[in-house]
């Protein structure tokens, strides 16, 4: 189960960057109800035969300062996943993924 939670595929969190024309006036942010539709579904798929219950949390905040994100465009979340699996054993992950700047392959 920690396998599958740690080695969740990049290219979910990037299929829910939208693309943005000109990145000088609008900076890559995740669009909150593809991300979160997209992870649901991917643990809810991939770890059902491990658990009982599960509860996914998302925790939106701005890189530079780590202040809570009201806004719709943020560029990072905290996930936060937390289950009971065989006998009755919690198992809780938290993950942060932020959007980085990678100008000139750096």
């Amino acid at each position: 189960m920690n396998r599958i939670v740690i080695s969740t595929p990049i290219a979910l969190l990037e299929a829910s960057i939208p693309l943005v024309g000109d990145e000088d006036i609008i900076s890559p942010y995740f669009d909150r109800q593809i991300l979160e539709n997209t992870l649901d579904s991917y643990y809810k798929n991939e770890l059902a035969q491990y658990y009982r219950d599960i509860s996914i949390d998302y925790y939106y905040y701005h890189q530079e300062d780590k202040s809570f994100c009201m806004e719709e465009k943020c560029d990072a979340v905290e996930v936060t996943i937390s289950t009971r699996i065989i006998f009755n054993f919690r198992y809780s992950r938290v993950m942060f993924y932020q959007i980085k700047d990678m100008q000139h392959g750096h």
